[in-house]
């Protein structure tokens, strides 16, 4: 049986697991997650897995959390660089495959379950080959997949440094205060985790909110402000600027997710990634989320019949990995 080592490499967090190159499930032989941190790089990791799990993978596939090119890839906040030619002759893997971590999440929607996403939005139920991916985490990851009987093709993108656009009076107000700041203002500035903070400071400083003294003294002693605006907006005793800054992220993503999802004729889906948005689920309506999807004059109707899914699923992008090895090396294996 031919197998596949898969990883998902973070900046934070390691997960790396072996799966069979047959059949059609993707129930790992072996899993485990390391601190990326702890590791000088990959090398160790994937030592320190093959010599616990006792096995010998024959190809690998991994995805990387930065700039990942044909051989090489980099991985953004850590000083790891990761050579596919060094990694087959250290470990004997027949080939190495590097991806990029967006175009695994988008790889991964394919073979996901009902229980792995929620649905904001059923659309009309014809469905299509094309699917888009928006995801904030530490930055906004924006990708696709095209999938027929023929051809799978996942991809992820820059998107999320396309300019921002604003939609109404208030964000016009926000690029304005953006721009004050110097320099261009994408989407991924106003709504992956690091702008949080700036959209908190935009809502604070215009008058908009006031900040209490709880709040001020969490953020001065943060090293993260992100998670300390969103624990606030969702927590027992709400605070009242904190859930109007997660109100404005969410219908500036839900702006940006209509863009996507109306420049690549979603009928797919609409798939939203990422850690952020997951954790408002029960704690936040979705309604402006969606009022700002579907808000495209005269395409209004059109964007109602997209369906839009929350992955929920924490180990989307490993799978996506496993996913699109399994598919590059499935012929090598004799496995088509």
């Amino acid at each position: 049986m031919k197998t596949l080592l898969a990883a998902d490499i973070g900046g934070t967090k390691c997960e790396v697991a072996v799966f069979s190159l047959a059949g059609d499930e993707y129930q790992p032989l072996a899993s485990c997650r390391y601190p990326s941190s702890e590791h000088a790089g990959i090398e160790d990791i994937l030592a320190l897995f093959m010599r616990d799990s006792g096995l010998r993978p024959d190809f690998a596939c991994l995805g990387v959390a930065g700039v990942t090119g044909r051989d090489v890839a980099t991985v953004t906040n850590l000083p790891w660089v990761i050579d596919s030619s060094r990694l087959a002759e250290a470990f004997g893997f027949s080939r190495v495959t590097l991806l990029n971590d967006m175009t695994a999440v988008c790889a991964s929607i394919g073979i996901l379950g009902d229980g792995d996403w929620l649905e904001l939005q059923p659309g009309d139920g014809e469905g299509g080959e094309m699917a888009a991916v928006i995801a904030p985490g530490t930055g906004l990851g924006e990708g696709l997949l095209f999938r027929s009987a023929e051809v799978f093709f996942p991809r992820g993108s820059e998107g999320g440094h396309a300019d921002f656009a604003p939609v109404s009076e208030e964000q016009e107000d926000l690029l304005r205060w953006m721009l004050r700041r110097g320099g261009p203002v994408s989407y991924e500035d106003l709504i992956a985790g690091p702008g949080i903070p700036f959209l908190y400071e935009f809502l604070c400083q215009s008058g908009r909110g006031a900040e209490t003294a709880a709040v001020r003294a969490a953020l001065r002693d943060a090293a993260d402000r992100t998670p300390v605006i969103v624990d606030a907006a969702i927590g027992e005793r709400p605070c009242p600027l904190c859930r109007r800054t997660v109100e404005l992220f969410l219908d500036i993503l839900g702006s940006e997710a209509g863009n996507l999802a109306l420049k690549l004729y979603a009928k797919g889906g609409l798939y939203i990634g990422g850690g952020i948005v997951p954790r408002l689920v029960g704690h936040f309506p979705f309604a402006g989320f969606l009022a700002n999807f579907r808000r495209k004059g005269k395409m209004e109707r059109l964007m109602a019949s997209f369906p839009i899914r929350l992955i929920t699923c924490r180990n989307a992008a490993l799978l996506g990995v496993a996913r699109y090895g399994r598919n590059a090396f499935a012929g090598e294996a004799g496995c088509e």
